[in-house]
């Protein structure tokens, strides 16, 4: 348990940093299992009904409810079913021949208000609903109560208040509902299970304190709830990294930078000179912070009796303008087309994820994309917004050339970069490649971004052309 709330970066850490990480719930059944003598032969079933961690072993093997129970309402029309079906929202029968379905939606960018009212179509067939980490609001639990069938409703690390929460006593089936992360209140909390007949309710990370989720219980015994981890002073737990209100990365002129924690009384502390933020010396968050160069925003959430939160490193970035039109001389791969030219300059950046429209990528071709401008504008410098994944042959350019002038026809290079080719075991990256020259006037610009047509040695594809993947052109 120790190695698992060193920071990411120590040697000792557990799961190595680049592997997947525990989430709060894995590291709730890790301190539970070991509370309970990490015995290796005892069944999930052989503990209590109510035992904390019977409960979150079970929801965590069984997400859907997909028990052998029968129900007594039809099956929703097939064609239906797959029309709603999508990338970000995944519906599935909870068995084999079960008119009852499990829905799970993600991406919080693209989430809004019609991804459940979209839904009303199966109403009467969803049993189990999962929005976690969601912009859910409490309006929306309104859509939510019309879902007739429902029993299990996850809405953990959503921004829902429980003002709403009173909407969801319409749910007469509903017994599993799970709250944490959110800014749930207890008067809130008390009000709705009065009125309910729920069977598990989780509130792990809310504003609520252990006297209050003790006194809950109390109340209503035939409810389990779980409010996480009971902290005995030997076993502290590790506070979960802060998080922008909103997701975006590039700015004009300014921006306000906004930084939000799930759990109530946390200090945020924060630096924007590129050092680590500790407890003591660094800036504390209060409302927001302008930004107004490129910055590399690096902040820790902090809470007497937790450990500290693993360091967010953000970088954001300033494109003072923006072209008219852009043309691509070639197409990006089939696979990786983005929303083609629009991509290149949306102020919209990438992860590490290269499956979404983020991303322009180039094999067969290299990059070469000319930005418009109606007007001229007093140009010095281009970045271009890259990803570099060494193991799946994503490489930095070899070459760029950056090309200005009047109009397309009476281009002059302005300057050129050659990148360095990353080493066998340097880490995935977001890298931006930035190439200056003397400030001038500019119609049109052209960027050029070569490939590496022969991969190195080390590399298990060798021989073979690198991938370039773009997602933004900087422009200052």
């Amino acid at each position: 348990m120790e190695r698992i709330h060193l920071p990411i970066g120590e040697k000792q850490h557990m799961p190595p940093k680049g592997k997947p990480q525990l989430t709060d719930e894995e590291v709730a059944i890790l301190n539970l299992w070991v509370k309970n003598n990490a015995s290796l032969d005892t069944d999930i079933v052989e503990l209590p009904e109510n035992d904390s961690l019977r409960i979150l072993a079970t929801n965590r093997l069984y997400p859907s409810g997909n028990s052998p129970i029968s129900f007594d309402f039809s099956a929703a029309d097939k064609a239906t079913v797959e029309k709603l079906n999508n990338d970000y929202r995944v519906i599935y029968p909870i068995a084999q021949g079960s008119p009852a379905l499990a829905v799970n939606i993600y991406n919080k960018a693209i989430f809004t208000s019609a991804s459940l009212e979209e839904l009303q179509a199966i109403q009467k067939q969803i049993i189990s609903l999962n929005l976690n980490h969601l912009p859910v609001k409490d309006d929306d639990l309104k859509l939510i109560s019309q879902f007739e069938q429902l029993r299990n409703l996850q809405l953990n690390f959503t921004q829902i208040t429980g003002e709403g929460l009173s909407d969801l006593t319409a749910l007469k089936h509903l017994k599993n509902l799970s709250l944490s992360g959110t800014q749930v209140s207890y008067n809130y909390i008390k009000q709705m299970i009065n009125l309910m007949n729920i069977k598990q309710l989780t509130l792990w990370n809310t504003s609520l304190t252990s006297s209050e989720i003790n006194q809950l219980q109390k109340e209503n015994k035939n409810t389990a709830i779980i409010g996480g981890f009971k902290d005995d002073g030997k076993h502290p737990v590790k506070l979960s990294p802060p998080r922008l209100a909103e997701n975006f990365g590039v700015f004009t002129e300014t921006m306000d930078l906004e930084v939000k924690h799930p759990i109530n009384g946390v200090q945020i502390r924060y630096t924007i000179d590129g050092s680590e933020p500790d407890s003591l010396k660094s800036p504390i968050y209060e409302k927001h912070i302008e930004i107004k160069d490129n910055t590399i925003f690096r902040a820790k959430a902090y809470k007497d009796g937790w450990y500290g939160s693993d360091a967010i490193a953000l970088n954001f970035y300033q494109s003072r303008f923006k072209p008219d039109s852009v043309a691509l001389r070639f197409p990006p791969h089939p696979s990786y087309r983005g929303e083609e030219e629009k991509t290149l300059t949306d102020h919209s950046l990438g992860d590490q994820n290269t499956n979404t429209d983020k991303w322009l990528a180039f094999k067969e071709h290299h990059l070469e994309a000319i930005l418009f401008f109606n007007k001229p504008i007093n140009l010095q410098s281009i970045t271009l917004h890259m990803l570099q994944q060494t193991p799946s042959a994503i490489f930095p350019p070899e070459h760029i050339e950056i090309w200005g002038g009047t109009d397309k026809d009476n281009l002059k290079l302005l300057g050129t970069t050659k990148p360095k080719i990353p080493k066998k075991d340097d880490a995935d990256s977001l890298i931006a490649l930035e190439t200056t020259f003397n400030k001038q006037p500019a119609g049109c610009i052209k960027i050029i971004a070569k490939n590496l047509k022969k991969l190195p040695n080390w590399h298990h594809k060798k021989g073979e052309p690198a991938w370039v993947f773009i997602d933004e052109v900087l422009i200052n």
